[in-house]
C-alpha cells in the first residue's frame, strides 16, 4: 500500500447490546461520507475517480447510488465532481480492489475495532484476546495510511472513523 501510495478511510460502526440499528440509515450515511473523504482526496491530485463498491441486493444497492445521484444534481451544486459516476457495486470475485479492501477489512480492522471497542464489554464469538497483537503491529502502519483533511471550519475528517455506540469512545481508541 504504501509503494502504491495507497490511502485508507472508512466508517466502523460499534452495535450497542441489544440495541437494534438501521443498517439502510448506517450503509447509505456510509457511503456519503466516504464519497466526500473520496472527493477530497480526488481534489488533493486533480484526478478523476468512480466509486466500486462490495454488491448487495439490487434495492439496496439502488437506494444508496440514488442517495449520492441526489447530491450531484442538487441545484446548489455537485460535492462529488470529481467523482465521474455514481457508485456502482461489483462482486468482489471480480475486483481486485474489493477484495484488498475485504482482506483490510478483515485481516486488520475488524480485529482491532472489536479489541478497541468490545474488550470487556461483549463475550462472544468475535472477541479474542489475541487481537491486540494486530493492534501493535499495524495500528501505527493504518493510522499513517490514513486520507485526513480539514474542512472549511477546520474540523479533521476523513481517516477511519469510529461511531461507538457501547460507550462513545473517540475513533482515535482503534489505533
Amino acid at each position: 500500500m504504501r509503494r502504491c501510495d495507497a490511502r485508507v478511510f472508512g466508517r466502523v460502526w460499534i452495535k450497542g447490546i441489544a440495541a437494534p440499528i438501521n443498517g439502510t440509515a448506517i450503509y447509505t450515511s456510509s457511503i456519503q461520507a466516504l464519497c466526500a473523504t473520496f472527493q477530497n482526496f480526488l481534489d488533493a491530485r486533480g484526478e478523476q475517480g468512480i466509486v466500486i463498491a462490495d454488491s448487495r441486493r439490487p434495492s439496496q444497492n439502488a437506494r444508496v447510488s440514488h442517495s449520492i445521484f441526489t447530491q450531484k444534481y442538487k441545484v446548489s451544486g455537485d460535492p462529488f465532481h470529481r467523482i465521474v459516476e455514481m457508485p456502482t457495486f461489483g462482486h468482489s470475485e471480480n475486483h481486485a480492489g474489493i477484495q484488498i479492501a475485504d482482506l483490510l477489512c478483515s485481516a486488520l480492522l475488524f480485529p482491532m475495532a472489536v479489541h478497541s471497542y468490545c474488550s470487556g464489554h461483549v463475550t462472544n464469538i468475535h472477541v479474542r484476546p489475541g487481537y491486540e497483537i494486530l493492534k501493535r503491529r499495524f495500528g501505527s502502519v493504518l493510522k499513517a495510511l490514513q486520507h485526513r483533511y480539514q474542512d472549511e471550519n477546520l474540523r479533521w475528517r476523513g481517516g477511519v472513523t469510529v461511531s461507538d455506540e457501547l460507550q462513545r469512545r473517540s475513533g482515535g481508541l482503534l489505533f
